[in-house]
């Protein structure tokens, strides 16, 4: 061992003429290898210390030159360097620890021989015999392995297994190599599969970028967000941030377009180094198109423009990263008070208003606000968003009798003023006032959405009547038998679904007339606009809902019928209408023997009685109808 600046090693009483120059002994005792003479030896320097070597009995021995050895074998190339050339020693001493240390191995003694291994993959590298009671590693024997050691699984090497296994990692390669799953000949470590690139490439860890500031606007982060699927309520479709680098403080301006950037950034430029006494440095973007525009200006006023290289946005992280917390936590706003997603820019708004208030981390838990103001934000200013408010509007109010306030939702705060930005409902409008009242326990966006639907739980048709259809002729020469058609329906005036005693009057026989009942299940009616003109379509059944349905297919019209006017055609007079109200009226009698018995059709019948007179335009035209024709 070495003590100070003495060097010892174990001392061997045999013969150097009788022992082969290129014979090693392995010493647990030696911290140096050791040789007599530098025969076979790589580039032997002088020795210019005052060092010496140290053996059993005490004695020190001059070291004269240093060099190194190069011991190469079928496994493995050895190196021992720092090899002291002592030239009164009598044998060659190879340090064990020094050996392990540099070549990664280890040895295994047994009682006649010994083992050097690899230190992972346990593959015999070396072997040698015990000679006179002591391990020798000569350099011959090291050349040529014994034949039991190389058999096929130790000729396989690393890269072949690599292949075999379809190309895994180096540190699955090592774990079945150290497990012995697999035998190889070499390091899995130690080869580079050209392949593997082609199909295995993938982004290099750039390790941490080091932005070094030491003042606010130093560097400057910024990028732009974009475009919205929803345009905002102000008509916004993207939005620009500047970071601060040093405080982390964020600049939230909304856009239409982003060609607006460039204005914007003068704005900010204009705001932050009057408020704060300071040039921006240094800013930096991703070179998108809406900040080549400024690179000409960043030139001019002596503003250094960092751009990040192209696909490598992890370099541009801290505004991604302030971009992905914006947004998620104005969705968060949005979504947890049902507000319309046409509010975005005001959520947006309000969570940078949050964000630079938040304590964070990596300014040693204080905020970004406390950072660049050196102050503690305000915590009692802040009210939940999307709540309920009254603002006073009295300053606002047309004359004395108007509402002091009025109900309104509160969507965050402004930017210019100390104050807090409300919406009415009723009007859209926005108003911004520092005299507002909060319910922050209720939510008019939530309570919008759960008004339930009035709906009607018994809907009752309307009644449609139907009557058969006259066949039309001509005005002018109306024929002599008028034919109704059996099978043609036309919708009813309103009066049609009367009582059977507003038709046959009191004294009346109903045989002539055939009524149907209508059914409470029938299947409802069409519109009169859907009523088929051809027979084959023609409802057998009344239609729900209607009173009174008269069949008058079989009845056969007079040939005597009173004149009518020619533009007016049977259809037309029953289906006249009258916009008249109706007025309760004294019931009259009538002296119905002035109608003579000749001047009445044959088979007529007077309904009339003065119980039913008729009041209006309609029931008179019905009454002429019954009167004259017999209907």
């Amino acid at each position: 061992m070495q003590h100070g600046n003495h060097t010892s090693a174990n001392f061997s009483f045999s013969d150097a003429s009788t022992e082969n120059s290129a014979t090693w002994f392995p010493d647990t005792g030696a911290n140096q290898h050791v040789t007599p003479d530098i025969t076979g030896m790589t580039h032997a320097e002088p020795y210019l210390g005052n060092d010496q070597l140290h053996v059993g009995d005490g004695k020190g021995l001059v070291i004269s030159n240093t060099t190194y050895k190069i011991l190469r074998t079928p496994k493995r190339v050895f190196t021992l360097s720092n090899v002291l050339h002592v030239p009164k020693i009598k044998k060659r001493l190879l340090s064990i620890q020094q050996f392990c240390h540099e070549n990664c191995v280890f040895f295994e003694f047994h009682s006649s021989v010994f083992y050097v291994k690899d230190l992972i993959t346990k593959e015999v590298l070396i072997s040698g015999q015990s000679k006179d009671d002591l391990y020798v590693l000569s350099e011959n024997s090291a050349m040529s392995m014994p034949q039991a050691f190389l058999s096929a699984s130790l000729s396989t090497s690393a890269d072949i297994w690599h292949r075999r296994l379809g190309h895994p990692s180096s540190r699955v390669l090592s774990f079945l190599a150290s497990n012995k799953k697999v035998t190889c000949t070499s390091r899995p470590l130690n080869f580079q599969c050209p392949a593997c690139p082609l199909g295995k490439s993938s982004r290099l860890s750039l390790g941490p970028i080091g932005h070094k500031t030491s003042a606010p606007l130093e560097l400057v982060f910024s990028d732009v967000w974009g475009p919205a699927p929803i345009l905002s309520s102000d008509d916004f479709c993207y939005f620009v941030i500047f970071v601060d680098a040093h405080t982390k403080f964020i600049w939230f301006y909304p856009l239409s377009a982003k060609s607006d950037v460039f204005n914007m950034f003068h704005q900010f430029q204009v705001l932050v180094e009057r408020q704060f006494s300071c040039k921006i440095k240094s800013i930096q973007t991703d070179w998108g198109s809406e900040y080549r525009k400024l690179n000409s200006f960043f030139k001019t006023v002596g503003i250094h423009h960092r751009i990040i290289f192209p696909h490598t946005y992890e370099r541009n992280g801290t505004v991604e990263l302030c971009h992905r917390h914006i947004v998620e936590t104005g969705l968060t706003l949005l979504g947890h008070y049902k507000a319309s997603l046409k509010f975005w820019n005001y959520a947006f708004e309000t969570s940078v208003y949050l964000i630079n208030c938040m304590p964070t981390s990596v300014l040693q838990n204080k905020s970004p606000f406390e950072t660049l103001f050196h102050q503690p934000p305000n915590y009692g200013f802040l009210r939940t968003f999307g709540c309920l408010c009254f603002l006073f509007l009295r300053p606002y109010n047309a004359h004395k009798l108007d509402y002091r306030s009025t109900p309104c939702v509160f969507l965050g705060y402004s930017s210019c003023y100390l104050s807090y930005r409300c919406l009415e409902l009723s009007s859209n409008h926005i108003y911004i006032s520092r005299h507002v009242r909060f319910h922050e326990n209720s939510f008019p966006f939530i309570e919008s959405t759960h008004v339930p639907a009035t709906t009607n739980s018994n809907p009752q048709p309307a009644p449609i009547s139907y009557l058969p259809a006259l066949t039309s002729f001509p005005s002018s020469n109306p024929p002599q038998t008028p034919i109704l058609s059996p099978h043609t329906s036309v919708p009813l005036p309103p009066y049609a679904s009367m009582s059977l005693d507003h038709f046959a009057g009191s004294g009346s026989s109903a045989a002539d007339i055939t009524a149907t009942a209508s059914s409470p299940s029938a299947t409802p009616p069409a519109s009169p606009s859907q009523v088929p003109a051809s027979s084959s379509q023609v409802p057998t059944e009344s239609p729900p809902g209607l009173d009174l349905c008269i069949d008058l297919s079989s009845y056969s019209i007079p040939q005597q019928s009173p004149p009518i006017r020619s533009s007016d055609s049977l259809v037309a007079v029953a289906s006249r209408q009258h916009p008249m109200v109706l007025r309760p009226r004294q019931h009259k009698s009538v002296n119905v023997s002035s109608v003579s018995a000749s001047s009445m059709p044959p088979n007529s019948r007077v309904i009339y009685s003065s119980a039913h007179e008729p009041v209006s335009f309609r029931e008179a035209d019905r009454f002429v109808l019954a009167f004259c024709y017999g209907i």
